[in-house]
């Protein structure tokens, strides 16, 4: 038998989960919480790990789908701790149960910033355990399910948290999607703006070791605003920020710095549009042209790579 976080259960944990259900049912949120707690600690104990496991996804589902994220996230936090202690393969089923623990994240009209911390404190553990796991489309896929977690239930509010899971994660599509959609309300001339920060966005959260697939995915993010209809079912509209994206990826690709210089100073005036561009372009020539730190962006510079710290899973 399955149960609803998509784990298979036996016959002991389905009676358990069952009569945790109940309580859940009458609306006793606590009371089922420390029924999962102490009916995973049981399992554990007897190193039944599966079943453990099993109790912890299941219990971190159902909180969620009633609308109870910190119970949920505090069952899922302990799901990623077992298997962090006990050195738990990132499989399937494990990396299944992450995910589905993200699907069931509740949906809200009104901001909660208490309930988005949560979810991204749970979002970064799981991610952080993947990446030493080795599995990194795991990794990708737990960053675009909360991205679009994020978009889902807070829409615009939360853009610039998704933006920088969906920076991460492998679904330029759904990325794109996102865009478009929080820049249904903006004027068109500021559409472009949209794309060319998630292009630099996406480059600028790469560690050494992954400028390679951050590149690639930054190409197929670009192509895929290129690609979708935006205000008004029209296309993307043409600009110079546009082309420079599109230089600025072939000079990164060569590893050509003589290129990306002409490049910042022909489109100077468009990336003074908006100086988070130029923070970003900053940390880009440091992770693909080796250029030195310290440079344009300063303080500005300083607070956006805090911000794409926001869920690194090498962090």
């Amino acid at each position: 038998m399955a149960s609803a976080s998509g784990t298979a259960t036996s016959a002991g944990v389905q009676k358990a989960l069952q009569r945790v259900k109940a309580q859940l049912d009458a609306g006793a949120f606590y009371e089922a919480q420390q029924m999962y707690k102490t009916t995973y600690h049981r399992y554990h104990t007897r190193k039944q790990l599966d079943e453990a496991y099993t109790v912890l996804s299941e219990g971190a589902v159902q909180q969620l789908r009633g609308g109870q994220i910190t119970c949920g996230t505090e069952l899922g936090t302990m799901l990623v701790d077992a298997y962090v202690a006990d050195k738990a393969p990132a499989g399937p089923v494990a990396l299944g149960a992450l995910c589905d623990i993200v699907r069931a994240m509740p949906a809200h009209s009104a901001e909660d910033a208490a309930g988005v911390d949560a979810c991204s404190r749970f979002v970064t553990a799981a991610v952080k355990w993947a990446h030493k796991q080795g599995a990194d489309a795991g990794v990708r896929e737990l960053h675009d399910l909360f991205a679009q977690h994020l978009i889902a239930a807070y829409g615009w509010r939360q853009l610039g948290r998704a933006s920088v899971h969906f920076a991460r994660g492998a679904d330029a599509g759904a990325f794109a999607a996102a865009l478009a959609g929080c820049a249904a309300e903006a004027p068109a001339e500021e559409l472009d703006l949209f794309a060319a920060r998630a292009v630099l966005q996406t480059l600028a959260c790469a560690h050494s070791s992954t400028t390679g697939r951050q590149l690639q995915h930054a190409d197929a993010v670009l192509d895929a605003c290129k690609r979708r209809p935006w205000a008004g079912g029209a296309p993307l509209p043409d600009s110079p920020l546009l082309h420079f994206c599109q230089f600025l990826l072939t000079a990164l690709q060569q590893r050509s710095t003589r290129l990306e210089k002409l490049l910042k100073a022909k489109y100077g005036p468009s990336l003074a549009r908006d100086p988070t561009l130029g923070a970003y372009l900053a940390r880009i020539e440091e992770l693909y042209l080796d250029a030195g730190g310290g440079g344009g962006g300063g303080g500005l510079l300083a607070g956006l790579l805090r911000g794409l710290l926001e869920g690194d899973e090498e962090d």
